[in-house]
């Protein structure tokens, strides 16, 4: 899959988005190392590096990746397919159900991570207060004298 066509990251699914990974492996002079490059939406890539990788993100990469390729029905390296093929989670659910809500490996560097509507805001870069919401549902449950 060419990343340069991926048009509907994030993409609907339930109450959530299915958001595309891809993990790439940058050379430096002296190392080499993980790059992980997120389609967030708006022709926006969000690219962070294993030290600033999300603790939701870890956690949801490190449960994918306890599965091997092959249980996840995933393509082989070099076969060629789209981004749509990417969001056809009952291909990649047949296996393992129970990842419905966490994601799914797509092929080698191509990974599809499931996120709440405040995990892509906060993948985006979005800040969201918790003391708003709370407060705004306390004046709700709240009666003026």
């Amino acid at each position: 899959m060419r990343t340069e066509d991926i048009l509907h990251s994030p993409y609907p699914f339930q109450d959530n988005y299915m958001v595309i990974l891809e993990m790439d492996n940058v050379s430096h002079t002296i190392h080499s190392s993980s790059q992980y490059n997120f389609y967030v939406g708006d022709n926006t890539k969000r690219i962070f590096s294993p030290f600033s990788l999300p603790k939701f993100i870890q956690s949801k990469l490190a449960m994918i990746n306890s599965i091997s390729k092959k249980d996840w029905n995933s393509f082989r390296h070099g076969y060629p397919f789209i981004e749509l093929d990417c969001y056809t989670h009952h291909r990649y659910l047949r296996n393992n159900p129970e990842f419905e809500h966490i994601g799914w490996c797509v092929s080698d560097s191509i990974y599809v991570i499931i996120m709440s509507e405040d995990e892509l805001s906060e993948l985006k870069g979005i800040s969201i207060d918790p003391r708003k919401e709370s407060q705004r549902e306390s004046q709700t449950y709240t009666q003026r004298t």
